[in-house]
């Protein structure tokens, strides 16, 4: 189920965003998509801090309680794989959803023909995700972990394991690292020495040869790979 908030004061244009979200969604995706509306960033914001879970936020910036951007700070702080789009009437708040890491911000002049492409796009990358995962056998069992939420993969020299580093921990199998790397499949894992894979989606900051993930992980890259690890790194942001 992917779930979609839509958190604006005024009706028209909570109805006019859930019109174009509903206009991109394919006839088979009707039930497994839910839109849920919201009348201030408060009571979203208390929805979530309830625990409710949600993959996208389409949100106004002008709102006449607390703000979109203000709602955004706090929903990124939160929970950071949350997708958030941000609409408005003025250019100038670009820079400033960039600093929040929104995915995308719609001015709503232009609203009727960008937004259903981007409910688009993120619908179809977080349909992926959910396809992408590897089959964990473990002492006490089988983990289905998805690939979005491994941070990095790495084996100690000699080791007889690899560990998978996730958010909600860690997770050892006995296989070698380039065999995780062939099955793996995906261009947001890059090898960036011997017995390190780095997830591209989780990467804060690269300065010099360290690479900085979430939760203040830091993963070194080989001398060798430093060149061409940069410019693969850049041409994922880049995309």
């Amino acid at each position: 189920m992917i779930r979609i908030a839509v958190v604006d004061d005024e009706k028209a244009m909570r109805d006019m965003v859930c019109k174009c979200i509903k206009q991109t969604m394919k006839e088979d995706e009707k039930e497994s998509i839910e839109i849920l509306e919201y009348t201030s960033g408060e009571s979203f914001l208390e929805q979530v801090k309830n625990g409710e879970l949600f993959d996208i936020l389409f949100t106004d910036i002008q709102m006449s309680e607390m703000d979109g951007m203000e709602l955004g700070k706090k929903i990124r702080e939160a929970h950071s794989k949350m997708y958030i789009v941000f609409i408005t009437s003025y250019a100038e708040y670009a820079v400033e959803s960039y600093m929040i890491e929104a995915y995308q911000y719609i001015l709503k002049q232009d609203m009727e023909y960008r937004l259903p492409d981007v409910a688009r796009r993120l619908i179809d990358k977080i349909s992926l995700d959910s396809r992408q995962y590897r089959m964990l056998k473990i002492n006490e069992g089988t983990v289905k972990l998805y690939y979005k939420d491994i941070i990095y993969i790495y084996k100690a020299k000699g080791g007889k394991y690899v560990t998978f580093v996730a958010g909600n921990g860690e997770y050892r199998e006995r296989t070698t690292l380039h065999q995780v790397y062939k099955e793996l499949g995906s261009k947001a894992f890059v090898m960036v020495e011997r017995g390190y894979i780095v997830n591209m989606k989780h990467i804060h900051k690269l300065s010099g040869d360290t690479i900085y993930l979430e939760n203040g992980y830091e993963v070194k890259i080989s001398r060798a790979k430093l060149a061409a690890v940069k410019k693969e790194i850049n041409l994922y942001w880049g995309k």
